[in-house]
């Protein structure tokens, strides 16, 4: 099996398992503690991840970037991994010391946003992103699974009522730090650690990461503090709301992200090797996998929802349905941003085509939470976040019109896929119509029926990606 093989596999087997834990614990979670509980939590957590990402000034992104340049390396990547960590090290201790103080003076000393202090120690041992350089994938991904694992278990062994959000954050915290602190076993068989040589490559990496931080902080604003200004703006429910319509969405996403984390280093390579045309050849494959999949996974969303919401969340959530249907096109417009910013913008180095569009959208999102939250709370949350969205692929698609030809994949895959996930839709719909049946079996068999019905229509119009799809998978004689 290739490295990109085996990377895919251990990314596609973290996302489902990153997915699928979430699917057992959020119904718990939201009638344990309810849209009060998970409100708080989500408000206290939006507000110690918004530090911790501000500090970090887009590091992620440029760390696993400049690994992946010099892994081959070894004198290099000692180098440059010890400064990126002591930077980012440093960074982090002034963003703890503002955390803790805030707490005190803005929130009370609450118990709550105490304990999420735990996210910020273990901010401090994340080194993902050199595994992610290294393409250690199944480093990252032991790491990911064994943290869910511990959260999962002892959620439903020690949260027992709405009294225990402290104890629910606790859980949620010590994992992280549990689990950063577990990459730094057999560390020495990757890099070893170095001082820092001389300022001039401080302020070359400040720099570097400076000019990613502009984006990354853009999209922490309409990822992150819409909870922050729902808290603000409206009330701890609303957030409630918001958060578990958000989790829903984002979990779909995320099967969508296994492409970006594994194929930054792979793009970059083929940058740094001046492969351009295998680049390009790659990204246009992955943009017309996309549409075939994100299409029926926003309109199935849409379908399902009013039944889905109520069964997966409880009945206290039922203003969730109306914010899961807002934020459906959101699958959409972050799996084809993902391709445009982590499989070329980033790589490419194009840091204006890849800036500009996020700021754009942050700054927009800010104006539009401040408009809508008051009147629509949630659902004005949800308008602010999708138009956001929206916006900014709109715009990447326009910085990158000349390179990839968008004309032609609207008339040869776009049009094709989306018309056979709206009469996916429709169907769903006239079942719902004369079908009556509990929740579950509701939902079983429209996301049963929808299935069935998309893929065999793509096979019976002998689609070329999903016969190319097929062909990669496990046991299958034909080779394309």
């Amino acid at each position: 099996m290739s490295s990109l093989k085996k990377n895919l596999f251990y990314v596609l087997l973290q996302q489902f398992v990153l997915i699928g834990l979430p699917f057992l614990t959020i119904p718990y979670i939201s009638r344990v503690l309810g849209p009060d509980g998970v409100g708080l939590y989500g408000y206290s957590f939006s507000i110690v991840t918004l530090l911790i990402n501000i500090f970090l000034l887009g590091s992620n992104l440029y760390a696993a970037r400049e690994i992946a340049k010099v892994k081959e390396d070894s004198e290099r990547l000692n180098r440059d991994f010890s400064e990126i960590f002591w930077i980012r090290f440093s960074l982090l201790l002034v963003a703890a010391v503002l955390y803790w103080i805030s707490v005190m003076t803005m929130f009370d000393g609450s118990i709550v946003f105490y304990l999420q202090g735990l996210h910020l120690i273990g901010a401090f041992f994340d080194i993902t992103w050199l595994y992610q350089g290294l393409e250690q994938f199944k480093k990252v991904v032991t790491r990911n699974i064994s943290i869910k694992l511990l959260g999962f278990g002892s959620v439903f062994i020690f949260v027992k009522d709405s009294n225990d959000v402290w104890l629910y954050t606790f859980i949620m915290g010590i994992s992280v730090v549990v689990g950063n602190l577990f990459l730094f076993y057999k560390l020495g068989q990757f890099v070893s650690f170095k001082m820092i040589s001389t300022w001039a490559r401080v302020r070359e990496h400040l720099y570097k990461m400076f000019l990613l931080f502009i984006p990354a902080f853009s999209a922490m604003i309409y990822s992150v503090l819409d909870k922050t200004m729902l808290g603000t703006l409206s009330t701890v429910d609303q957030v409630g709301y918001y958060e578990q319509s958000y989790k829903i969405v984002y979990m779909i996403t995320q099967l969508l992200y296994v492409t970006g984390i594994v194929m930054l280093p792979r793009t970059s390579s083929l940058i740094a090797n001046n492969q351009m045309d295998k680049l390009h050849d790659v990204i246009k494959r992955g943009l017309t996998i996309n549409f075939l999949l994100v299409f029926p996974l926003a309109i199935g969303l849409i379908t399902i929802s009013e039944d889905f919401i109520v069964w997966f969340l409880g009945p206290d959530f039922a203003p969730s349905i109306w914010v899961a249907i807002v934020m459906a096109p959101i699958i959409i417009f972050k799996s084809l941003g993902v391709i445009f910013g982590s499989w070329y913008l980033v790589p490419m180095e194009m840091n204006k085509e890849y800036t500009i569009p996020i700021v754009f959208g942050a700054i927009l999102n800010v104006i539009l939470n401040f408009a809508l939250i008051p009147f629509y709370g949630a659902v004005g949350a949800a308008i602010a976040t999708v138009s956001t969205e929206g916006i900014i692929l709109l715009i990447q698609i326009w910085f990158l019109r000349k390179v990839f030809p968008f004309k032609q994949m609207v008339k040869e895959s776009v049009i094709k896929y989306l018309a056979i996930a709206l009469l996916m839709g429709a169907l769903i719909f006239g079942v719902d119509l004369l079908i009556i049946l509990p929740l579950f079996w509701s939902i079983l068999l429209k996301v049963t029926i929808g299935v069935v019905f998309y893929f065999l229509i793509l096979f019976l119009i002998k689609d070329k990606q999903l016969q190319f799809i097929l062909n990669k998978m496990p046991g299958s004689r034909a080779r394309g």
